[in-house]
């Protein structure tokens, strides 16, 4: 009798595993469930870099023209703040914040030694932004723009520079020009 109640149950139970390995009610799902969330991480990451790169180019645009403001001697009158309103009237409406822009113009004496010539960095060691420096050059000046935006990300997947934090990314875009001989230049 034990014997019969064995088979009856190997073959219950054989019958049973049989049923489920048929059954293909779920597999999608759980195949979406392995797939999708890397699938929707990497679609959200490419058009986070894309947007992140495509406001950089914007960035680099609005600065260009604003130095140019100071290139042809139209901006003598600016401050940082001016400047900053200058970039940002040059980008899309929602697309700057000047508390936001971290900007150094300052003359140097060449373009050889450029690097050397520069203040101090636009952030700190700790990665946090300093002060804004913005000093009024005149004709012929060989002049540095460099301005640092931090621009809003929405995860912390893509920090791609050690100066990002979590929240943010650090978009820099620097110009060194001569200022054009304007008039009263001597």
């Amino acid at each position: 009798m034990k014997q019969i109640s064995q088979i009856f149950y190997l073959g219950w139970l054989r019958k049973i595993s049989r049923r489920y390995c048929r059954d293909r009610q779920g597999v999608t799902a759980i195949e979406f469930a392995i797939v999708g969330p890397p699938f929707f991480l990497l679609v959200i990451g490419i058009i986070e870099l894309g947007l992140a790169f495509f406001v950089n180019r914007m960035v680099d645009n609005a600065v260009l023209e604003s130095s140019r403001l100071i290139r042809t001697g139209q901006a003598q009158s600016f401050d940082a703040a001016s400047f900053k309103t200058s970039i940002c009237d040059g980008l899309p409406t929602g697309f700057c914040q000047p508390e936001r822009i971290v900007l150094s113009v300052e003359k140097i004496d060449s373009f050889s030694n450029s690097a050397n010539d520069l203040k101090e960095p636009l952030v700190d060691e700790n990665g946090d932004p300093l002060d804004d420096y913005y000093e009024v050059t005149a004709a012929e000046d060989i002049v540095a723009v460099r301005v640092m935006y931090r621009w809003p990300m929405f995860s912390a997947l893509l920090q791609t520079s050690p100066g990002d934090s979590g929240t943010e990314r650090q978009l820099y875009s620097t110009f060194i020009f001569r200022n054009e001989p304007w008039q009263g230049s001597g």
